[in-house]
């Protein structure tokens, strides 16, 4: 018996109506990735911010402790004198604020007497800290390596972070004792000291590990960092900037250089936020400054008495 007509087949797809489809959907992953990129690159700065306010709120608590903030970071120099080697035990300030962070048991097991490098030390060296790792910073949270000045292994096994205190304008390398910013080596600034105010001022910034290392844990004495092989600038510093950063101009440095400054070298602020970096200032708050910020401005703000008149609409 021949079948009835309201029961044949379908007609399936043509090749070319299957083509169609599939470029429909190509095109809609296309107008859609960027969105979703965008969406998680918001949530990891948003993040990031919170991770500067948390360090904020530390460094405000240790202020009412100490009626000060924390030192950039705190080491002795052979034969006492300001531009000798530096000897140790360095420690800076991140390591100061992890009683301000919830973190009492790692606070208890630093020894602020002894070298970062000692077996006694390795406890506070190796721990990692997600406040002090921005989420869009490259290079993971792996353990930095440090050399000295001959090719010498002097740690395997340092703690990394992303954030720097404001050292101020000049070079930290150069000028390690002595900068016009709230930190330096054996700093001991307070709120009395910023007569540019606090909401002005630079406390600290991000650095990517795409340009450099830094860390939150201290400076191992004699020991060198570079910039990233894969960074389009080679510039190796003394250790110091890796607690710190500057923005420039210097003696030596008659240029400003601003967030994500495409020459930048291992002493200065990056991040991996399209446009710009994440900066906690003296205040607590915490705010974006755009890679287009002017120069002078930027500079401006890492002074803490340098009388310059910034308004918060200028960056």
């Amino acid at each position: 018996m021949r079948p009835s007509a309201s029961f044949r087949r379908p007609r399936a797809f043509t090749l070319i109506e299957l083509l169609v489809v599939i470029a429909i959907i190509a095109v809609l992953i296309a107008l859609l990735l960027p969105a979703v990129q965008s969406a998680r690159e918001a949530a990891r700065r948003a993040q990031c911010s919170n991770n500067l306010k948390q360090i904020g709120l530390g460094m405000h608590n240790y202020h009412s402790t100490h009626d000060t903030f924390p030192p950039g970071y705190i080491t002795l120099t052979q034969a006492n004198q300001p531009n000798s080697p530096e000897i140790g035990p360095g420690w800076a300030w991140g390591t100061m604020l992890l009683n301000s962070l919830e973190q009492a048991a790692a606070y208890n097991a630093a020894n602020f007497s002894l070298p970062i490098t000692v077996p006694a030390s390795q406890t506070i060296r190796t721990v990692g800290l997600s406040t002090f790792l921005c989420p869009s910073s490259a290079g993971g949270e792996g353990p930095i390596i440090l050399k000295d000045a001959s090719g010498t292994t002097l740690v395997t096994d340092l703690s990394p972070g992303q954030y720097v205190a404001s050292a101020g304008q000049l070079e930290i390398e150069e000028f390690p004792a002595q900068n016009n910013g709230v930190f330096y080596r054996n700093s001991r600034n307070g709120v009395r000291n910023i007569t540019d105010g606090t909401s002005t001022t630079l406390m600290a910034g991000e650095r990517s590990r795409n340009v450099a290392d830094a860390t939150w844990v201290g400076v191992i004495p004699y020991s060198r960092v570079c910039t990233n092989p894969r960074w389009k600038v080679r510039d190796c510093e003394t250790a110091n900037v890796m607690v710190l950063g500057h923005t420039g101009p210097s003696p030596d440095q008659g240029w400003v250089d601003v967030p994500n400054y495409k020459g930048a070298g291992a002493d200065d602020f990056w991040s991996l936020h399209p446009g710009g970096c994440n900066f906690l200032f003296c205040d607590g708050s915490v705010r974006f400054i755009k890679e287009t910020v002017d120069p002078r401005v930027f500079s401006f703000l890492s002074t803490r008495s340098g009388g310059e008149v910034v308004s918060a609409d200028q960056f």
